[in-house]
C-alpha cells in the first residue's frame, strides 16, 4: 500500500514538472532549429565561395596551359629551322672536305659516309618530327626588301608577304651561306616557313645576287 501512494506521489510530481516546462521547452526547440538552419546557410555559403575559388585557379591554369602551347610551338619552330641550318652547315663542311687535298682519300670517304649517315638519319628524325607538327609553307617570288630581321616577298600572284628572320633562319644566296643584309631587292628568292601565333617565320631562305632579268 505505502509502495502504490509513492508511486502515485511521483507520478502526479512528474505531471506537473512536464506540463509546467512544456512551453519553455517549445521554446528551446524553436531557438536550437534556427541556429541549426542558420548555420546550415553559413555552411552552405563557404562551400559556394569555395567552389567560386577553385573554378577561379581552374581558369588561371587554363591560362597557363595556353601560354606554354604557345610556347612549345615557337620552341619546335625554331628548332625545326635549326636543323635545317645544321644541314646547310654539314653540307658546307661536305664542300671544305672536298677541297682539303692534304688528307688521304680513304679518309675523305670515311667522313664523307659519316656525315652522309648522319645527314640521313637527322633527316630521317626531322621529317618524324614534320609529321606531328604544324604543316611547313613554302614561297617564292621577287624580293620587295630584305634587311635586319625581316623579308619582304612579292609571290607570283602579286600578294605581298613578310617573314621574320632569326638566327635559326638558314640563309643563302647563291647556295652559298650568307645573311638577309646580302639580300638585294629584286632578286628572285625560295623560302620555307612556318606560322607560329599568327606570324609567318622563316625556316631557309634560298636568293639569287642578282634581280630577275639580270
Amino acid at each position: 500500500m505505502r509502495i502504490t501512494t509513492w508511486i502515485a506521489a511521483l507520478a502526479l510530481a512528474t505531471g506537473c514538472a512536464m506540463f509546467g516546462g512544456s512551453s519553455e521547452s517549445k521554446k528551446s526547440e524553436t531557438r536550437t532549429a534556427q541556429d541549426q538552419a542558420t548555420q546550415t546557410l553559413q555552411q552552405a555559403a563557404d562551400a559556394q565561395k569555395k567552389a567560386a575559388d577553385e573554378q577561379a585557379k581552374v581558369e588561371k591554369l587554363q591560362q597557363e596551359v595556353t601560354q606554354k602551347q604557345k610556347d612549345l610551338a615557337d620552341a619546335q619552330a625554331r628548332l625545326r629551322a635549326q636543323v635545317a641550318k645544321a644541314e646547310q652547315a654539314q653540307r658546307d663542311a661536305q664542300e671544305a672536305n672536298r677541297k682539303a687535298q692534304q688528307q688521304s682519300q680513304q679518309q675523305q670517304k670515311a667522313a664523307l659516309q659519316t656525315q652522309q649517315t648522319e645527314t640521313q638519319q637527322m633527316r630521317s628524325t626531322n621529317q618524324e618530327r614534320l609529321q606531328t607538327w604544324s604543316q611547313e609553307k613554302s614561297v617564292s617570288g621577287r624580293v620587295l626588301n630584305a634587311s635586319g630581321d625581316r623579308l619582304e616577298i612579292r609571290t607570283a600572284d602579286q600578294n605581298g608577304l613578310g617573314l621574320k628572320v632569326t638566327d635559326s633562319t638558314a640563309v643563302r644566296v647563291d647556295g652559298k651561306t650568307a645573311t638577309v643584309n646580302d639580300i638585294r631587292p629584286g632578286a628572285d628568292v625560295r623560302a620555307s616557313y612556318q606560322v607560329v601565333d599568327g606570324e609567318a617565320k622563316a625556316l631557309t631562305i634560298d636568293a639569287t645576287s642578282k634581280a630577275s632579268g639580270q
